[in-house]
């Protein structure tokens, strides 16, 4: 007889789930009713999309509460053939704030508040609850969410920070065939590593940097500018979650520094990829899995790549002290 946790397991969605022409109907019809300013208005904009995504349709509802509560093999739920509506000129970089106005971002909108709760941050997008993620020349060899032609190292989002979120949403309003995300789960790097590595990578043996990009206006950190240690992997063996970033973590033993490149050695060999495409929702789960993304070659004619990527919290009240003015941006003297 099955327990009650292998009963749900056993229900959990493919990490995939398409749209019928039904669902896209019932989808578009219920973020067309959201015709709140995002970023005038973040909290009632938020609240108005709580209110919408109680009417999305079953399944949707299904997949989200699974992935939350589940996690998938990739660390990722993918979900497609979502409406788009009008899709604006990919802009030059991301000061524009296009994406928050479009179809796609409200969908977006529900889909976070049904997952847990939207939120930002001062250090992105000026702390916008949508970023425009766009190639931008100037940036095209950085490792933002603006480059093009350099490969976005695996990292954790914001792996420095207590109040990183828990899940990122990026919606794709035009694609690129060459751009491809990449994840790693926990569970792949515990599968394929040794047991003296793995017990290695659940000691506190790394220290990372703050991300240079968080120091808005010269800001201090309230907690430094160094954190840790800490370790790679931690949690239940059987749903491990996994904190990482290639550019800014370092080992404090040459025992760390060789299992972290064990784990970047098993992200080249074993990493999972979705290459987005226009009417796609890919959900990252940030602490089951890390992420990076491929190069590609921008054209900046207009025709570009364009992701709104938005932010997803369990536990929007651990941050209250840290949101200005208690919104939902969190300040950057809290990163």
């Amino acid at each position: 007889m099955q327990s009650l946790v292998e009963k749900h397991q056993s229900q959990v969605v493919p990490g995939v789930l398409t749209l019928t022409l039904a669902e896209q109907r019932q989808t578009a019809l219920l973020a067309r009713s959201l015709h709140l300013d995002p970023t005038g208005q973040p909290e009632l904009y938020c609240v108005a999309a709580r209110r919408a995504a109680q009417q999305l349709p079953e399944r949707v509802h299904h997949a989200l509460h699974s992935f939350g509560r589940w996690g998938s093999d990739t660390g990722t739920l993918l979900i497609e053939g979502i409406p788009l509506g009008r899709i604006p000129a990919t802009p030059e970089d991301n000061k524009q704030h296009v994406g928050e106005a479009t179809l796609l971002a409200r969908v977006q909108a529900m889909f976070g508040e049904s997952l847990g709760h939207l939120i930002a941050y001062e250090a992105e997008g000026s702390g916008r609850l949508f970023q425009d993620m766009v190639p931008a020349r100037a940036a095209a060899r950085t490792q933002t969410s603006l480059s093009s032609l350099t490969e976005l190292e695996l990292h954790t989002e914001q792996a420095f920070s207590a109040l990183k979120p828990d899940y990122i949403s990026l919606a794709c309003l035009r694609g690129d065939p060459d751009a491809r995300t990449y994840t790693l789960t926990a569970k792949q790097v515990s599968a394929h590593i040794s047991g003296a590595d793995l017990a290695v990578l659940r000691e506190r043996l790394w220290m990372t940097g703050v991300d240079e990009s968080f120091r808005v206006g010269g800001q201090q950190f309230d907690d430094g500018d160094v954190r840790g240690p800490m370790p790679i992997i931690s949690g239940a063996a059987g749903d491990p979650y996994i904190v990482f970033d290639q550019d800014l973590m370092a080992g404090r033993t040459p025992e760390a520094d060789a299992a972290f490149e064990r784990v970047l050695r098993i992200y080249r060999t074993h990493r999972n990829h979705h290459v987005l495409k226009p009417g796609d929702i890919l959900l990252v789960d940030n602490n089951r899995a890390v992420h990076g993304r491929s190069p590609f070659h921008p054209r900046f004619d207009g025709g570009d790549r364009f992701v709104v990527r938005s932010f997803v919290t369990n536990d929007l009240a651990k941050s209250r002290y840290a949101r200005l003015d208690n919104g939902r941006a969190v300040g950057s003297r809290y990163s």
